[in-house]
Formats: C-alpha cells, sequence, structure tokens
C-alpha cells in the first residue's frame, strides 16, 4: 500500500463511527497523531495530507494545530455534501443545527449502496433500472447466478429501488415465494397463487387470497423458478399477458392485479424453462459467483460480513491480514453464503479466544478453522495475495459494529445467537470444573458443526465431508463400516460415514477423552449393549494401529453409544407419519418435498378426491397406517378437522396408537419428519412438539362460539408457581384436545375486572387455582388438581365429558410426574431427576397392584420423593434411621416385605440398594393408606 493511502485508511479508521457531538469535539487529527500512529515522519504526513486535501478527498480544519477530518466521514455524519477543501469550525457548527439539510445531495438508492455496484453489478444495476422505469409497470425480470450468489439480496434491493424511485407507493407489497415448496402440484399452485373461493371444495371454509393478489401494486418474487412445473408456468403466463385471473371456484368474477415478477434461478433458463415462459420475461440479469468480483469487493464483503458479526459480539474486531487472505479465499464454491459461513466460523472461534476481553475480539490465523488454516498455509501464493490484500487494510484493520440503514436493511434469522451460546456453554463448563484447553476443544467442535449445518442447509446439500474432517480419517471409517456391517448384520447408510468420521477426527485433535461418565453408567452401556461394544473394541485396536494412538477405555465407550446411536437410527422403530388432504396430489407434494429435502422416512401420502366416501377413506388410512406402523405409534397429518375425527375409528381397527394434528402445512410436515428422523422421541413427544412449533399458528383459529378458548390459571403465589401451573395444564390440555386452547395466567387480586376481559375475547372452558371467580364454567381449586381428580375434571371441561380425540391422559397422570420432576430437579445432586422419576412411576404402579389400592396424588408424590432421596442417601452414605419407638406391626411388617420385593429391580437396575430403615419409611406410609 501506497504511503498516502495508508495514511488515508488510517484516517478513515480513526472517524469511522464518529457521531456529530464527537467529530465537533475532536474536529479531527492533527499530522502529528496520525504519524505516531503509523510511525512516520511528521513532515511526510503533513505532505501526504495536503495531497489528500487537493483531491478532495480529505478536509482542513482552520484550528492550531491544524486538523484533517475525511471528506466521507464529514458528509456522512452531517447528511450533505461538501464541496469545500478546508472550513472553519464555525462552518461545521453551524451544520451541526441542520444535518439532514442537504440528505438529497448523497445518493440513498438502494441499488448504488451494494458493494459491486460500480463494478462487477454496474450492468446487473442498470439493466434492474431500466426494468423498473419501463412503461407503463415495468417489466418482469429472471435474475440468473450460482447458489450463494446474492440473488434474493439483490431482488429485495430492486424492490427498495422501486420506492426510492416512486414507482411503488410505500409499503408496497414484497412477496416471496419458493417454487420448490409446490413442485409437481398444480392443484395446490393454483390456491396458493390465486386463491379460492369459500366452498370451492371441502374445508374451503372460507375465500383466501393468493399471492398475485397480495402482491397488487408490488413485486411477487418467484425463487427456484427452474422447480415450478410446466401447469404452473403456463397458469402464470396467461396471468401476465391478461392480467386477470378468477380464484379457484370462481367462473364468472374476472380479477385484475397488477404484479412486477422478478424470477431467480441457478439453472440453465433455456433448458429449464418453457421458451412460452420466458419470452413473458424479456429482462434476464445475470448475477456474479464471488469469483467473478474483483478483489477490492471481496475485501468489501468480507469486512461488510465482519462487521455483521460484530453487530451480533458487540464488540469491535481486530482482523489480521492473513484472516482476510485466508476468508477471502476459503469460498471456493458457495460464494457469499460460504463466506459468510466462514466469517461466522472465524468470528465464533476468535469470540470464543477472547472471552476475558471485553473491549475487542482480536482475530488472527489462530482462530481460523482447521480446513481454511491448513488452504492457506498449503498456498504457495500468500505473500502475491497479502500485497495485494494491503492496498485495502491495513496489516491489522479495526472493524466496529455496523448497523444497517432501516431502509435497506435486510431481516435475518436472529433468533438463533450463536456468541450467547458460546457464553452460556463455557460458564456450565467451568462450573464442571473442566480446563480451559478441554473447554475450548469441545465448543470449538460445537461451532464447527453448528454452523456447517447451518450453512449447508440454505445452500449445499451434498457439502464435501473433506471439509470437516482429515482424508485419513475418512478412510479408516469406511474400513470400520464394513466392520460394522459384518459384525451387526446390518448395513448402513452415508450417516454412518458422518457421524463416525466427525467423532473420530475431534478425538484426534482432543488428544484425549474427558469422562464424563462415572463407573456405574459405563458398566450399564456395556452389559446393555453388548454387541455394539465388541465391535467397538475392534474398531479401538484398528484405530490404535492406523494412527499409533492410544485409546482409553472411556472413548471405547462413546463409541459403543455412537455405533448404537447410529444402529438406532438404521433400525430402531420410529414413529410412522401419514399425511392425508382432500385434493388430488396435494398430501403427495407435501410428503415429496419433506422426502427429498430430509431423506427417507415412514411416511405415506394419501390424497383423497372429494368424491370419495368416508369409509372408503378409513380404508385407504387403515391400510397405509399399516403399512408405515413400526410398533411405535402414527402421528396424522390432516388437512382439516373432520378426518381427526376419525382417530379413535382407526385405533380401533388398526390397534395401532395414532395422534392426529389439523391444518397440515409444509412445515408442519418438514418439521415432523425431521424430529422422527433425527430425534429419538415417542409419539407423545413428538406430537406436543410439533404441536407446540405451530400453535401461534392456531392460536389465530376462532372457536366455534366465535371466540378463541382459554383455560384460566388463578394464582395469588410468586410468578415460579404460576409458571408451574401454567406448565402442568399446558400438558393437560395438549393430551386432552387438539383444539386450540390458551392458557391465560391472572392474579387472585382484582380478579373480578380481569376475568370480564378475558370473558370478551375468550371463552373460558374452565378455572384452575385458588379462587373460584364464580363464572359459568367449571372451576377446579389447586387441592383438587394435586389430589388428582382436578385432572379429570378439566379433561371434562375440554372434552365436553367426551372421551378425548387423543385416547385421554396417560397413567401416571401428569400433576405427579410434573411435581416430581420439579421438586427433585432442585435438590437432587447425584441422580438425573427425570429418569428417577419415570423409574418410581413404574415402581408404585406395581406395588399398589400387589397392595391393591389407589393412592392419590399427593401420597404418590410423598412416596416418589421420599424414596428418590432414599437412593440420593445411599450415594452420599447418609441413610436415615427408623426409630426404634415405632412399633412394627404384623401388617407393617408384610407391607414392608413387599415393599423390600418389589424395589429389587429397580435397586438393580440403578446399582443401589436402600437400607431397611429407609424400606421400613416407605412401608409405613403405604400402611398408613391401608388402615379404614
Amino acid at each position: 500500500m501506497k504511503r498516502i493511502d495508508k495514511i488515508y485508511h488510517q484516517l478513515l479508521d480513526n472517524f469511522r463511527e464518529s457521531t456529530i457531538n464527537q467529530l465537533l469535539k475532536v474536529q479531527g487529527n492533527s499530522a502529528k497523531e496520525i504519524a505516531q500512529q503509523l510511525q512516520m515522519e511528521r513532515s511526510n504526513v503533513s505532505f501526504e495530507l495536503n495531497n489528500l486535501v487537493r483531491s478532495k478527498k480529505v478536509i482542513k480544519v482552520k484550528t492550531f494545530p491544524v486538523r484533517y477530518v475525511p471528506v466521507e466521514t464529514v458528509e456522512k455524519t452531517f447528511g450533505c455534501k461538501w464541496n469545500t477543501d478546508d472550513m472553519e469550525v464555525e462552518e461545521l457548527k453551524q451544520h451541526s443545527g441542520h444535518p439532514k439539510r442537504m440528505r438529497q445531495d448523497i445518493s440513498t438508492n438502494p441499488l448504488e449502496l451494494m458493494i459491486g455496484a460500480k463494478g462487477s453489478l454496474k450492468k446487473a444495476i442498470s439493466q434492474a433500472k431500466a426494468a423498473v422505469f419501463y412503461p407503463p409497470h415495468g417489466l418482469h425480470m429472471l435474475l440468473l447466478g450460482p447458489t450463494g450468489s446474492g440473488k434474493s439480496l439483490f431482488a429485495n434491493r430492486i424492490y427498495q429501488f422501486a420506492i426510492y424511485s416512486e414507482i411503488l407507493k410505500p409499503g408496497a407489497p414484497f412477496i416471496t415465494f419458493n417454487c420448490a415448496d409446490y413442485y409437481n402440484n398444480p392443484q395446490l399452485l393454483l390456491s396458493q397463487l390465486f386463491g379460492h373461493k369459500k366452498g370451492s371444495f371441502t374445508g374451503a371454509g372460507d375465500d383466501k387470497v393468493g399471492l398475485v393478489e397480495q402482491a397488487d401494486g408490488g413485486i411477487l418474487f418467484m425463487d427456484e423458478i427452474h422447480r415450478l412445473p410446466p401447469e404452473g408456468q403456463e397458469m402464470l403466463f396467461y396471468f401476465i399477458d391478461s392480467g386477470t385471473y378468477n380464484r379457484l371456484g370462481e367462473t364468472e368474477h374476472k380479477r385484475t392485479s397488477k404484479v412486477l415478477f422478478i424470477c431467480a434461478t441457478t439453472e440453465n433458463p433455456s433448458s429449464a424453462l418453457l421458451k412460452t415462459f420466458l419470452r413473458r420475461i424479456p429482462m434476464t440479469i445475470h448475477i456474479p459467483s464471488l469469483e467473478e468480483r474483483s478483489l477490492q469487493e471481496r475485501v468489501e464483503l468480507t469486512t461488510f460480513l465482519l462487521g455483521k458479526e460484530a453487530e451480533r459480539i458487540k464488540k469491535n474486531l481486530s482482523v489480521h491480514i492473513d484472516v482476510y487472505n485466508a476468508l477471502i479465499h476459503s469460498a471456493k464454491f458457495g460464494n457469499v453464503g460460504q463466506l459468510k459461513s466462514n466469517v461466522q466460523l472465524v468470528c465464533a472461534h476468535g469470540f470464543l479466544n477472547n472471552l476475558d476481553r471485553d473491549d475487542i475480539v482480536e482475530l488472527t490465523v489462530r482462530d481460523l478453522p482447521e480446513d481454511i488454516k491448513q488452504d492457506w498455509i498449503s498456498s504457495s501464493k500468500n505473500i502475491e495475495r497479502s500485497k495485494m490484500i494491503s492496498e485495502y487494510v491495513n496489516i491489522t484493520t479495526i472493524i466496529s459494529p455496523i448497523v444497517e440503514d432501516e431502509t435497506t436493511k435486510i431481516d435475518e434469522d436472529l433468533s438463533f445467537n450463536l456468541y450467547h451460546l458460546i457464553e452460556q456453554k463455557v460458564k456450565m463448563l467451568n462450573k464442571e470444573g473442566l480446563s480451559r484447553k478441554d473447554i475450548n476443544q469441545y465448543i470449538l467442535t460445537d461451532i464447527h458443526l453448528h454452523v456447517r449445518s447451518f450453512f449447508n442447509q440454505r445452500t449445499f446439500q451434498n457439502y464435501n465431508l473433506l471439509k470437516f474432517v482429515e482424508d485419513d480419517v475418512l478412510q479408516i471409517t469406511k474400513e470400520l463400516k464394513e466392520v460394522a456391517e459384518h459384525e451387526l448384520n446390518c448395513k448402513f447408510d452415508r450417516k454412518f460415514i458422518y457421524f463416525l468420521s466427525m467423532h473420530i477426527d475431534s478425538f484426534l485433535k482432543r488428544g484425549k477423552q474427558i469422562d464424563v461418565l462415572n463407573t456405574q453408567e459405563t458398566d450399564e452401556i456395556r452389559d446393555t449393549h453388548v454387541k455394539e461394544y465388541q465391535v467397538a473394541l475392534i474398531f479401538k485396536d484398528k484405530i490404535e494401529e492406523y494412527f499409533r494412538v492410544v485409546i482409553p477405555e472411556i472413548e471405547v465407550i462413546y463409541l459403543t453409544m455412537l455405533i448404537h446411536s447410529i444402529k438406532s437410527l438404521e433400525e430402531n422403530k420410529r414413529v410412522g407419519i401419514v399425511v392425508a388432504a382432500h385434493g388430488n396430489s396435494m398430501a403427495n407434494s407435501l410428503v415429496e418435498v419433506a422426502t427429498e429435502l430430509l431423506g427417507s422416512t415412514p411416511i405415506v401420502a394419501v390424497d383423497m378426491p372429494l368424491a370419495v366416501s368416508p369409509s372408503e377413506i378409513i380404508e385407504c388410512l387403515a391400510a397405509k397406517i399399516q403399512e408405515v406402523d413400526e410398533g411405535e405409534g402414527i402421528l396424522m397429518l390432516v388437512d382439516m378437522g373432520s378426518l381427526a375425527m376419525l382417530e379413535s375409528r382407526l385405533e380401533e381397527k388398526t390397534g395401532v396408537k395414532i395422534k392426529t394434528i389439523s391444518n397440515v402445512t409444509t412445515s408442519m410436515v418438514l418439521d415432523a419428519v425431521r424430529k422422527v428422523n433425527y430425534l429419538n422421541l415417542n409419539l407423545h413427544a413428538i406430537y406436543d412438539s410439533v404441536k407446540k412449533d405451530f400453535i401461534e399458528l392456531w392460536d389465530k383459529q376462532p372457536a366455534a362460539s366465535g371466540k378463541k378458548k382459554a383455560l384460566v390459571s388463578i394464582c395469588t403465589t410468586g410468578s415460579g408457581t404460576a409458571k408451574k401451573l401454567e406448565e402442568i395444564l399446558t400438558t393437560i390440555v395438549n393430551k386432552a384436545s387438539d383444539d386450540p386452547i390458551k392458557i391465560l395466567t391472572v392474579s387472585s387480586i382484582k380478579l373480578a375486572n380481569s376475568i370480564k376481559k378475558i370473558e370478551q375475547e375468550y371463552e373460558i372452558v374452565a378455572t384452575v387455582g385458588t379462587k373460584n371467580p364464580k363464572i359459568d364454567a367449571p372451576h377446579v381449586s389447586l387441592e383438587v388438581l394435586i389430589e388428582g381428580e382436578g385432572e379429570k375434571m378439566i379433561q371434562q371441561a375440554i372434552t365436553k365429558g367426551h372421551a378425548p380425540i387423543n385416547g385421554g391422559l396417560t397413567s401416571p397422570n401428569i400433576i405427579v410426574r410434573e411435581l416430581c420432576e420439579d421438586s427433585l430437579k432442585k435438590y437432587l445432586v447425584f441422580l438425573n431427576p427425570y429418569h428417577i422419576t419415570e423409574i418410581l412411576l413404574e415402581w408404585l404402579q406395581t406395588i399398589q397392584d400387589e397392595l391393591g389400592i389407589i393412592l392419590n396424588n399427593s401420597v404418590m408424590i410423598k412416596v416418589i420423593v421420599h424414596t428418590a432421596f432414599a437412593f440420593e442417601r445411599v450415594i452420599k452414605q447418609n441413610p436415615i434411621a427408623f426409630s426404634d419407638e415405632e412399633e412394627i406391626t404384623d401388617e407393617l411388617e408384610k407391607v414392608y416385605h413387599l415393599t423390600e420385593q418389589t424395589l429389587i429391580p429397580y435397586e438393580e437396575k440403578l446399582g443401589l440398594n436402600i437400607s431397611r430403615d429407609e424400606k421400613m419409611f416407605i412401608a409405613s406410609i403405604f400402611a398408613e393408606e391401608l388402615q379404614p
């Protein structure tokens, strides 16, 4: 970099984030200050600063000593064009009162603000402007470019430009439609694009507005247009030609809509689209790949992405030039999308390594992920590349958080903040007593997996595994796969290679395994998964021989668990999914999208033409249910509530447990398939999870009375109790009904006013809590709820006395489980509260059967909590003694022996033996319940 450029960039860096007040206070830098920063002679710096003033890049402020400030900084800060080479301080102060009075002199054109507007995007921007201004209503556009090049962003900028140019009105719609969601489904596509009329088909209870109507007066962005079937293209070009359309079910009414189409594709349009359709899209705009962009643009893009990460971290970044070099040349495919992923990886590594610093995050070569670092190290062009990059950045560049202007800001998914997660995990692992080195290694593995998978979901489905692991690891894993298949007599797919290679690679880089399991747990794994353990021992020998390392026993245990988990993905029984919808191909379309994106799963589609009779529907559904049933039950996703009512009849006919969710969507099917494929959840858990994820959608649907339904929780105690009660009620509601029912928590203070307001908006099905509001709805007191009868009362109130659609509440009941887990997780140190609750609920059912009694909830909670603490005290070696003053009657002795006998299997399962005195205490609780 030339001396004059270094001085100018230093001056720019010093005032990059200055406010008006800061600029008025500092008024620029003197030549001496810049000379000290760059370690140059003051006279040389003064000479170059005056050259910059003459070239109208820097303003000279007439103070003593003379100070200098970049023109760019002044124009940005004061929002006006500056034409003089020098100025008095008073001039600057005068402008401070009217910072926006000449705003129009500075370009706020959304297209011109894009990186590359005067370079690689110049032609694309010129074409876009021409298309927007073309009379009378603009030209439809087709954006061509590889994955990750920024087609969606460019389409959004065209929309912003149309508003900026007053071609579109402020607030005009910008609707995005992904054609892949409706691949090969013309009927569903027709409804989505053009809407339907009330009553046009079964379940069409209301008129539906299509996307063409929603986009009236604005832009409809059709992404992945090459996935639009020929029928869909024909529908669109008819509308483009005529400007008119009908909703599905309409015959006479002709509707009109003025829509500008922007389409995007990664494919060759002449082979992927109909020629008749292409003729209607006259403007084809090429969006360049990252490789086609100049080095300066790639540096600017990298700086911008780093600035966005700095905004998330809320700290400045200090970025070494080698990091720029590695990042710019690491995105060999995937374009800006991959560059963004790599920037996130580097920033996450750097953030972890700088957790103890509040002021700045330094990014150096050590923060590069291993694959990027190796590419950088192995390149023979590094010196040459760094020299070229030094024209645009310093050896170390300070990057401040970038906050985009609201008019050009693109919404991003900010629900997940990786940096918050890193901080939380570090705190948690610190409490566990792990070393800083071990903590970093674990979290770096998580970071790598998260960012890569996040990128994969949005761009590439076939990311090269070699970017994750070393080549030799991949080779040995392929050999191990053959060993496992032979020993376990089964076949594994590529998931085996993926999971196992990542695990081995992580172990080799970590150097040693952190033992987080106790002896009892490792013994249980050996005993439970004998075959997998034997295979893991073979793996141990082969890995030791191949890499000349020592594999500790704990790593063999982890390999055992991993083999079992992968085997479970292949072989274990999974919940089946049946997607049922009216129409000729809607259900099939939904299933095709899900299986294409997320792979094979036990899922079938049932398309039901409107003419099919109910008996035929039941026969068809029963056959499909049995086809995908693997023994874990079936989740039915249906398009309307009438199908949900068939659940109990189908259970009777097939003998299969079924849970049903109405109002199926593409997103819902994808969510269910993902959870079946990758989370080891049972039917109830998947049903609850999917239902919870889509509850916001259901909340918007009114009840039959015209109001949404609500269950009111009345509480006088603290927020903790209120929250727990809300959780319990939510679980009861989810088990009892498919209908959306809101849980509302109110204070017993001013209860009458609160209830009146709720009744105006909601249909209250029941109230629960400390005070009876005395309204026309059942009330369940806390005492009755905890004792057990309240749960049944709430169920009956929800279902109006009928059996619930989902087969009723499971046994043991919700109250006992929730309250036990809540109590135990606060006080148990060694035992898992959820695991011990599950075990003791099972035991409690056995002993009730043996004693011939039914315990109420209060006694069940008392027994479970006491017994859990008894097991905990075995570990602590601190058992309690049964008082000698207590009389041991024959009845108590009999109950004691039953207690002792029924506990034996659970003691063996836990590897813990409760003392006689502890068991006597437990037996005495049962004996009290046996007394008349």
